[in-house]
């Protein structure tokens, strides 16, 4: 019976700690890193966006070789091909913005609570 007792006590302090009202703010320099972490990822993801677009770019151009030599169905494959990695391109460079602003708003939110010390 005490170890019933102390499992279920156990519980519920797990979920009172995992509640975002009595659940402790992570230390300051967790929170520059996992800012820092972010921008860093925003950074590569990023330059993924980028690769991916000249990708496209260049996979439609050969496309458009293809249908010039007369070989009109791989050609339209290999465009339609190209223009779906360019758009993929542009939604991770966009999503590489979006994760870099977070990470420094990470940063500087931690260094404002810094300097409130």
């Amino acid at each position: 019976m005490k170890r019933w007792t102390m499992i279920v006590i156990g519980g519920l302090v797990a979920m009172a700690l995992s509640m975002p009202a009595l659940a402790q703010a992570p230390a300051a320099g967790n929170a520059e890193k996992a800012g820092e972490r972010r921008e860093q990822r925003g950074k590569a993801v990023q330059k993924k966006g980028e690769r991916l677009e000249k990708k496209g770019a260049r996979q439609e151009k050969a496309g458009q070789k293809l249908e010039a030599q007369g070989k009109v169905k791989a050609g339209e494959k290999l465009e339609a091909k190209g223009e779906r990695n360019e758009k993929r391109g542009e939604r991770l460079e966009k999503k590489g913005a979006r994760l870099q602003k977070q990470g420094e708003k990470i940063e500087n939110k931690s260094q404002s609570t810094d300097q409130k010390k």
